[in-house]
């Protein structure tokens, strides 16, 4: 009787937890059918993940994605600095001083450079990440730029920097692909971020092991140039 009761009551739970969903899932469905609203407030896109967000990217033309906005931000070797997981369909560039922020906070000074592609480009957070004591910022500008503006973006450092920076696309890759951050697993919202988590550790284990492996080869390589010019030079090793 007693697991009949629990079972009962975790029944119950279920219920009272998806049934409000299921009304407002009907009543934005009439809302769009009979009153053609397609932009109703707080519209349930998913009832088992119902932190699911519209996401929309570039041209109208493009299909809507769903899930959710991460922001990564990378440092050398390959390692993930900081992340977020963003709040709606957030422009970029109001994501460039944050993960400023973030790295200043962790490492307890800013970049010496910071990069990042055209939607983040904005004067002010240029001029922001110059007062946040960023020496160079790699930001390329949208629409036609000026004379000026153009001389500068051809400098050999801005063209390095936006090279290092399309790099992380294939941290994006690899944080979706061979660490899973393509789909989350865990439910709800606070499991969804703590997946997203998960994903960066295992990606950052991943890119220090590589580097120490890359290391420990460059070292031995060494040693064994030194050992063959000792042996060329007729000395014992």
């Amino acid at each position: 009787m007693v697991g009949n009761l629990v079972r009962m009551e975790a029944q119950a739970s279920q219920l009272r937890h998806f049934l409000p969903l299921v009304q407002k899932v009907m009543a934005q469905t009439e809302e769009r059918v009979f009153g053609g609203n397609h932009h109703v407030a707080g519209k349930v896109l998913s009832l088992f993940e119902p932190h699911t967000q519209v996401i929309r990217k570039g041209k109208a033309h493009k299909p809507n994605e769903f899930g959710r906005l991460v922001r990564i931000d990378e440092v050398e070797n390959g390692i993930v600095s900081g992340y977020e997981v963003l709040e709606g369909n957030t422009a970029d560039t109001n994501s460039f001083l944050p993960a400023l922020e973030q790295h200043k906070d962790i490492f307890g000074q800013a970049p010496r450079l910071a990069a990042a592609d055209r939607g983040f480009f904005s004067a002010e957070n240029e001029r922001k990440a110059e007062d946040l004591g960023v020496k160079k910022t790699a930001l390329p500008a949208r629409g036609r730029l000026s004379t000026t503006r153009a001389q500068h973006q051809k400098e050999r450092w801005f063209q390095r920097a936006l090279r290092w920076r399309a790099g992380e696309e294939a941290t994006i890759s690899h944080l979706k692909n061979p660490f899973s951050m393509w789909r989350a697993f865990y439910k709800g919202e606070p499991g969804f971020k703590r997946y997203v988590g998960w994903s960066v550790i295992t990606k950052n284990l991943f890119s220090i092991a590589r580097r120490q492996e890359r290391k420990k080869r460059a070292q031995e390589e060494r040693e064994c140039r030194r050992r063959l010019n000792l042996q060329l030079d007729g000395k014992n090793c």
